[in-house]
């Protein structure tokens, strides 16, 4: 038997896939693959054992969800050879939290695998795949109503936290009558055992007489047991075992009998379970017609039909009369639509009979539109239709427009179709146009096609043009086509222009590709010159570059004769250096530059400096259009520094900068340069001054103040949790009261400020002490609008809406910045401690 009544998460001990993954205390947080082209993923998960479980969720990378699968199958496994696929997605869309969640009967495997299709693309044009957590676990228990509580201490949401010590109690009356507990399991799920607990006290005031009940949706209840004068004993836990029943709601009906001279009435229960088989065998009902036995359908597995999970879009499969998309649409939540409020015009929302938008439109008030009163131009307004801008047009009138008189040029007027320059134009009378006689050449008249300046024409008449005879220089003449001076050009006769002969210098011809003063020089031959032997002073030669009167072999000299060789005895330098040049070589990594990446390379092979910069005010400077001073280490030691400045009594460094950050410290590191950083920026031993404004910015919306404190081991703490004060100094643990007044602070993840040293410890914790946090928070006392104050609740870590009537000083923990209207979740709030 598993119990189901407590939520719980399947520990994974094992993963394999071909992506890249992070896990941490058996606990599955992300996953990472990219592929060149679109292909599939395999996720599996090994539970290092037969594992139980009724639930799965698959997260939204914190990086976004971007790359979240569309097309995914998960499949069970009880050897890790044989696969069983149970539920497939394709067009996937998540919750409108972010997050796949499916729910459906105990099932049990060892391994479970999850197909994923990688088809989205990256702006490299490379396929990826990237999701967040995923959780295999019990869902439990999502809400129990009880129809009286005794006080805050003994309340219904004890009977699911594992403390023997309290439970849930009934109000004392002085008349008996009937109580009730209702546990709504959050989806349909067998129940096969339940069990309850008896306070370890006498009287234990168990119910002696209880009825109970199971529902599927709430409306609809079946009685599985009664129980009439059960005797029960102090600190036992007693079991009922039920045939196997789907159920997602379990009432239990509490009577009290009337007894002579007793005062007080009351029902206690300390703890209640619900047990499950897993897979149970599928029921087979027989039919008297056809004797067909037939399988029970479930979420997972087809019996005449496959059901759907919760909210699932899929062809095939059956929808649950408890589906979500079913429920009564209203502003707040969907049905089969989500009704939009007054006057909202969100996309996807329905909007309702009595939305403002569609009562009577007037000139005065809007419907789905304004009217527009006669004559009004403002924008946005609709014109009616007894409007006077919609009457006939005339020569004296608007209508929408006003017609023009006949020959009329008034701007804002429409020539009517009657105006006479709308008439065919001749030769005599104008129409659009007035055309102009043969040959005329007049401003503002149009050639008629048989004007003689449009024929065809010839060497010996115009027509557009006149074409000009074989060699004709006059001007006004086209050259033909057929012209002698666009034949081939050679040497015997011009084209275009007239080639010359190998050699020949005579003016007006053109040099042709293999004249002979185009070949390479020697020192016999000519080309554009002729080469001069090694030494020779013939006028007219070109001395070559391998003349020995071109190299340098002079010796070194003192820098104070005349002239130096190139390469000498730097030692002989006195006065000032002046050194220019151009050189440039590229280094990555924590390396030592090469000798050309410098004007001047300094290469002491001691221990001591390479290079000493001494002067009256500045020691060395470094200009660059880039990085003025790179200083590289490759010591461990804390006391070596790739820069290192020293001052008897002014600070060791000092940084200026005319429109950035004076100081960057790079604790990334250079991708461009392969200088890898460690992820530490800044390490300040000694007092520290700041005197302007200081600003911390990190990613995530967790802005605050924290500092580690050590736990009490029997907790389970998680970043959102309230931590309180204990017994024992310095160590805190979840809050479990409501109203408390010694609350701490939030368990975090990553803060912006850490105070006090870091303390690597499994038994340690952040816990906020100021700003901004991610808090858990219970809706059930009441629903969280932004501004509400927040205060301790029953449940375990978490905080709730205070009651002005129940404040205490000291109590209020935070003020809420999100809304959260039902159930339990996590909003962001300003701690507050008041």
């Amino acid at each position: 038997m598993i119990r189901i009544s407590h939520p719980t998460t399947l520990p994974i001990r094992q993963v394999t896939t071909s992506g890249l993954f992070e896990t941490k205390n058996s606990e599955f947080l992300s996953f990472y693959e990219e592929k060149d082209s679109p292909g599939l993923s395999s996720l599996l998960f090994d539970f290092g054992g037969i594992g139980y479980f009724n639930g799965i969720e698959l997260h939204p990378s914190p990086e976004g969800g971007d790359f979240f699968p569309d097309t995914f199958r998960f499949e069970l496994s009880q050897d890790g050879k044989a696969w069983e696929p149970v539920l497939q997605e394709s067009g996937f869309k998540r919750s409108a939290n972010g997050i796949g969640k499916w729910i459906f009967s105990l099932t049990s495997a060892r391994y479970v695998k999850l197909v994923s299709k990688i088809s989205k693309r990256t702006s490299t044009g490379k396929s990826k795949l990237q999701f967040g957590k995923v959780k295999f676990l019990v869902t439990g228990v999502k809400e129990i109503k009880a129809s009286s509580e005794l006080d805050r201490l003994w309340v219904k949401e004890n009977l699911l936290d594992g403390r023997v010590d309290y439970g849930w109690s009934s109000r004392k009356k002085e008349e008996p009558s009937d109580e009730f507990l209702v546990l709504d399991l959050g989806g349909i799920h067998r129940l096969d055992e339940m069990r309850m607990l008896t306070k370890n006290e006498f009287p234990n005031h168990f119910p002696e007489q209880f009825v109970v009940f199971t529902s599927e949706d709430d409306l609809t209840w079946h009685q599985i047991h009664q129980e009439s004068g059960f005797l029960s004993e102090p600190g036992i836990w007693y079991l009922w075992k039920f045939t196997p029943v789907n159920l997602r709601y379990l009432k239990l009906v509490f009577t009290q009998e009337k007894v002579p001279n007793h005062k007080e009435y009351v029902t206690e229960i300390i703890e209640i379970e619900l047990f499950s088989k897993a897979d149970h065998k599928e029921e087979k009902i027989e039919t008297p017609e056809s004797k067909i036995t037939l399988p029970y359908a479930t979420v997972l597995r087809s019996g005449i039909v496959r059901l759907a999970v919760d909210g699932e879009i899929k062809e095939g499969v059956a929808l649950q009369s408890s589906d979500r998309r079913l429920r009564d649409a209203s502003t707040e939540y969907k049905g089969i639509v989500e009704l939009a409020t007054d006057g909202e015009e969100k996309p996807g929302k329905v909007v309702q009979g009595n939305d403002k938008r569609l009562k009577q439109s007037t000139e005065l008030t809007i419907g789905l539109v304004r009217l527009a009163r006669s004559g009004e131009s403002k924008p946005q307004l609709v014109v009616q239709s007894d409007d006077e801008r919609l009457k006939q047009a005339s020569t004296d009138s608007f209508g929408i427009v006003e017609l023009a008189l006949d020959g009329e040029t008034r701007p804002g007027v429409v020539v009517q179709g009657n105006d006479s320059r709308l008439k065919k134009a001749t030769l005599k009378s104008s129409g659009l146009v007035q055309l102009a006689e043969l040959g005329e050449d007049h401003p503002d008249k149009v050639i008629t096609g048989n004007d003689p300046r449009l024929k065809e024409a010839t060497v010996t008449a115009k027509g557009i043009v006149r074409l000009a005879q074989n060699g004709e220089e006059s001007p006004g003449s086209v050259v033909q086509g057929n012209d002698k001076r666009l034949q081939l050009a050679t040497t015997e006769q011009f084209g275009i222009v007239q080639l010359a002969r190998s050699g020949e210098v005579k003016s007006g011809v053109v040099v042709q590709g293999d004249d002979k003063r185009l070949v390479a020089a020697t020192e016999e031959n000519f080309g554009i010159v002729q080469m001069a032997s090694h030494g020779s002073t013939q006028e007219g030669k070109a001395v070559k570059a391998s003349d020995p009167r071109l190299s340098d072999s002079r010796n070194p000299l003192p820098h104070e004769h005349e002239y130096a060789a190139k390469q000498h005895d730097f030692n002989s330098h006195s006065g000032l250096l002046q050194i220019e040049g151009e050189t440039s070589s590229d280094f990555k990594g924590i390396v030592p530059p090469q000798f050309n990446d410098s004007v001047i390379y300094a290469k002491n092979k001691a221990s001591g400096t390479g290079v000493i910069g001494l002067g009256g005010s500045r020691g060395l400077a470094g200009f660059s259009e880039g990085t003025g001073v790179i200083g590289i280490s490759k010591s461990k030691d804390r006391v070596e520094a790739g820069v290192l400045g020293l001052s008897s009594g002014a600070p060791g460094g000092q940084f200026i900068s005319q429109s950035d950050y004076a100081l960057f410290a790079n604790g990334l590191g250079n991708i461009q340069r392969d200088w890898k950083g460690s992820g530490k920026a800044v390490l300040a031993q000694g007092e520290s001054l700041f005197e302007g404004v200081i600003r911390i910015s990190k990613d995530g919306q967790e802005e605050c103040i924290a500092r580690y404190f050590k736990l009490d081991q029997k907790d389970v703490i998680s970043p959102g949790d309230l931590l309180i004060a204990t017994d024992e100094a310095g160590v805190l643990s979840r809050s479990k009261q409501p109203y408390s007044t010694n609350v701490i602070g939030v368990c975090v993840g990553n803060p912006s400020v850490v105070l006090g040293k870091e303390v690597k410890s499994l038994d340690h914790v952040l816990v906020a002490l100021f700003g901004l946090v991610r808090l858990h928070v219970d809706a059930q006392p009441g629903s969280i609008q932004p501004g509400d104050l927040l205060v301790s609740g029953l449940s375990s870590g978490h905080a709730i809406k205070s009651d002005p009537n129940k404040l205490k000083p000291g109590c209020i923990v935070a003020k809420a910045l999100e809304p959260w209207k039902k159930d339990k979740g996590t909003i962001l709030a300003l701690l507050s401690f008041a």
